[in-house]
């Protein structure tokens, strides 16, 4: 059920969620997300070389194995057992699985969201008098994740952010959406029901989904606004929203974090701390790794992606923190590591910090090298040697960055990724100039 990645580069104009990012201009979000408390996470000191204002071509790999896997990871399908749905649903719900689970090339999405639809319908209109189909019960929130789903992959943008805005509803109530800290007082109930700890984290999950489809709404309106003048004030609005749906994810995860780090400080006799160790050992158990690492990896996308470059690098640094810098030489933990400092080698170069930069691609590379038949650390290897040449070119020293653009239009060309291989490239004619 986790989200899937192809490795991908783009240019200035890029819109991968995961792939380069290029800034071409800041723009002021709001939110929920404290800005204090996340820079406050940052452990690495600005030493920038230069105030200019010159932007460099970046590139940066998309995790080929679901860094980001929290989109779907708190939110699974819940379908029941197909005893638990009334005759007339069960067959709608046949129909709809004959229609969408399919190969691609086979599927009549159409079809099958107008089955799953109907079949959301009756649920909600027994629910009002049988409770158990009531609209918050996870058969039927299953199947509102389930129509999200199908509207995203057809597209319809639109449909997708009502159906997981219809989904935070039912899972937390209005108010339960409004203000995340009421959620966190109750994951930090230990008496809380181990099912509404469940439906908390689910909310979690859509949260996050539902941040992720109002991003990608507003770059579809950002690319639009060239033709049609009023999609860019669509586009600030749906980032705006985003940023407000991102931070309350944050602001739940990490409150959460805080208090329960704290109160196992107070059981050993330690002192509480402003900022919890980020030892993944210390998370709570419902908080996987996975899930906390993930989310502050879509968030700094975002981040990034809108130029809070100050907000981006402290959680990409925990994120990698958690992750132990691959330390532990898993290969899953060292090629995503290895991913984590690719994009910490760009937040260096967008702020003008190449020490940072040229570090994290040194210190990214050696990881990389170290599984080079795994798709992540491959084309994380491809994006560090790429960006190291932008580190050199920046600084100065031109033969260096010839020679690390060259190396990755070598291995990108053999690998058949021509995008990079073309920005490398182009690297190097630049430089021959």
């Amino acid at each position: 059920m986790f989200r899937y990645f192809a490795a991908t580069t783009a240019r200035a104009s890029s819109t991968s969620r995961l792939g380069q990012r290029v800034v071409q201009s800041r723009r002021v979000l709001t939110g929920t997300t404290r800005v204090g408390q996340i820079r406050g996470m940052s452990t690495q000191q600005n030493n920038s070389l230069s105030d200019s204002n010159v932007r460099y071509t970046i590139m940066a790999v998309a995790a080929a194995a679901g860094l980001s896997l929290f989109g779907l990871a708190g939110y699974a399908m819940f379908f029941g057992p197909g005893s638990m749905y009334p005759k007339p649903v069960r067959n709608l719900l046949r129909e709809a699985g004959m229609a969408y689970m399919r190969p691609p090339e086979k599927q009549d999405l159409p079809k099958a969201l107008e089955c799953y639809e109907q079949a959301l319908a009756q649920l909600d209109a027994l629910g009002t008098s049988d409770s158990q189909h009531a609209r918050d019960m996870p058969h039927v929130t299953g199947l509102v994740a389930r129509v999200a789903t199908v509207c995203t992959e057809m597209g319809d943008l639109d449909g997708a952010i009502e159906a997981y805005n219809d989904l935070l509803e039912r899972l937390l109530g209005t108010d339960g959406m409004r203000d995340a800290t009421t959620q966190v007082r109750r994951l930090l109930d230990d008496s809380l029901d181990k099912n509404e700890r469940q439906g908390i984290l689910r909310a979690l999950g859509c949260a996050n989904k539902l941040a992720e489809t109002y991003e990608a709404r507003g770059q579809r309106s950002k690319r639009r606004s060239a033709v049609l003048p009023h999609a860019r004030a669509a586009s600030t609005a749906d980032a705006d929203m985003a940023a407000q749906w991102y931070g309350w994810c944050l602001q739940l995860v990490m409150l959460t974090y805080q208090n329960h780090f704290n109160h196992q400080q107070l059981a050993d006799n330690k002192p509480t701390t402003q900022t919890p160790s980020f030892d993944p050992d210390t998370l709570p158990s419902y908080f996987p790794v996975d899930i906390v690492t993930s989310l502050m990896y879509n968030a700094a996308t975002f981040y990034s992606g809108n130029a809070q470059i100050e907000l981006a690098e402290p959680l990409l640094q925990r994120a990698l923190d958690l992750m132990r810098h691959g330390a532990d030489g898993d290969e899953t933990n060292v090629c995503r590591s290895s991913i984590l400092m690719s994009h910490l080698a760009n937040t260096g170069v967008m702020s003008g910090n190449l020490p940072a930069a040229e570090r994290w691609s040194i210190d990214g590379l050696a990881l990389a090298k170290r599984f080079p038949n795994n798709a992540d650390c491959l084309n994380s290897f491809i994006a560090l040697t790429y960006d190291l040449g932008v580190v050199y070119e920046a600084a100065g020293s031109l033969e260096s960055a010839r020679v690390q653009y060259r190396q990755a239009a070598e291995i990108a060309t053999s690998t058949g990724d021509d995008d990079a291989a073309k920005l490398a490239s182009e690297a190097m004619t630049r430089l021959a100039r």
